[in-house]
């Protein structure tokens, strides 16, 4: 998920970064589960400061930090069912 692009029209480089609705998503989940930024950073053993960019849409996807944040929150962050509940393993979708 994590790409750099160029852009041709000022030779300069950007990074991909995560769209507003995961962002949202994720502050959402996190004050649901009553935690704070360090506490959600805690949990997953990043930074603060990477909840507080990826919070904020500064932060550069990384699909093994998602993947923690998602466990911890219980929403999908990634692909089609994004805000969708989380489903344990061993749980089959009710359709």
């Amino acid at each position: 998920m994590s790409s750099i692009y160029l852009d041709y029209e000022t030779g300069s480089q950007r990074h991909e970064k995560l769209p507003q609705d995961v962002c949202r998503l994720i502050m959402q989940g996190r004050q649901a589960k009553g935690l704070s930024q360090k506490d959600l950073a805690s949990k997953i053993c990043e930074k603060p400061q990477i909840i507080a960019d990826y919070e904020a849409g500064r932060g550069i996807p990384n699909n093994q930090v998602l993947a923690k944040i998602e466990r911890v929150i219980g929403i999908k962050l990634r692909g089609k069912e994004r805000g969708m509940p989380l489903q344990g393993k061993g749980q089959r979708k009710k359709d």
